[in-house]
């Protein structure tokens, strides 16, 4: 069983990947949206919203937005860690 630790010990980006990685497979959309909807520019998520993305449009979007904020990967390590000790 890992730990929170355990999580803390790996970097943003590791985390990053282990829980989208978890949520993909487990076509989690709803943490999806959430994690998306904390760091998409004010006025995207609706046009998203509205255009019915699945998981994988999720992911790309988010990783889209890391991409262009690398900063976010640090901001939500909290909510990867919880996610990732919910979920294994």
């Amino acid at each position: 069983m890992i730990t929170s630790d355990d999580l803390e010990t790996l970097s943003s980006r590791q985390l990053h990947e282990r829980a989208i990685d978890l949520a993909k497979a487990g076509g989690d959309v709803d943490w999806l949206w959430h994690i998306l909807g904390s760091i998409a520019a004010e006025g995207e998520l609706g046009e998203l919203d509205e255009s019915g993305l699945e998981v994988a449009g999720l992911v790309s979007a988010i990783n889209g937005c890391i991409r262009a904020d690398r900063s976010a990967e640090e901001t939500l390590r909290p909510q990867y860690v919880a996610y990732l000790l919910e979920h294994q």
